[in-house]
């Protein structure tokens, strides 16, 4: 009598049917965990922030309560260039009076405010990100549309401008002394 080998395609197909199943059953679990478990959330303390560069003319400060912000002020460098000049000029456009307040600070701690304000004589388009985590950073930018002067003479004039500023908390201005 002859024997016959033995055939292991059962064998091996058994084992690729298990293993499909556990890694189709590890991958919806993966799944499921990631949408369970709540992102990264940014510890933000009660306090004042903010930095004044001196150097460049630019500060930032505003106070934080309860993950809100409120008072926010700030001061950047924008470039403007008017319709009958050659070049550029750097000015400085102020602002955060009409800044909306009491924003809170979402889980990720980046917060985002957007307005228009008058900064220094000129009507512009505010974006804000302010960023807590490992580097606290502000970060702005403004666009004043073209628009034209007072007086008869008067030209067309249009400026923009970002800046970043790290800023630190507990900010203080020594006693007497008032932001620029």
């Amino acid at each position: 009598m002859k024997l016959v080998p033995s055939s292991y395609r059962r064998e091996l197909f058994a084992i690729g049917l298990v293993l499909l199943v556990g890694i189709a059953a590890a991958a919806l679990a993966s799944s499921r965990d990631a949408d369970a478990r709540p992102g990264p959330t940014s510890v933000i303390p009660n306090g004042s922030y903010g930095v004044y560069k001196p150097a460049r003319g630019e500060y930032v400060y505003f106070t934080v309560r309860n993950r809100k912000v409120r008072d926010l002020e700030f001061q950047i460098r924008i470039v403007c260039q008017a319709s009958d000049e050659p070049t550029a000029e750097e000015r400085f456009f102020t602002g955060g009076a009409r800044a909306p307040e009491g924003r809170t600070v979402p889980a990720n701690g980046k917060l985002i405010l957007n307005w228009q304000e008058d900064g220094g004589g000129r009507w512009g388009r505010v974006h804000t990100e302010l960023k807590f985590g490992a580097r606290d950073v502000a970060n702005f930018g403004v666009i004043v549309p073209e628009a034209r002067g007072d007086g008869p003479d008067a030209t067309y004039e249009s400026c923009d401008g970002v800046s970043a500023l790290r800023f630190n908390r507990g900010f203080e201005l020594p006693p007497g002394a008032a932001l620029p």
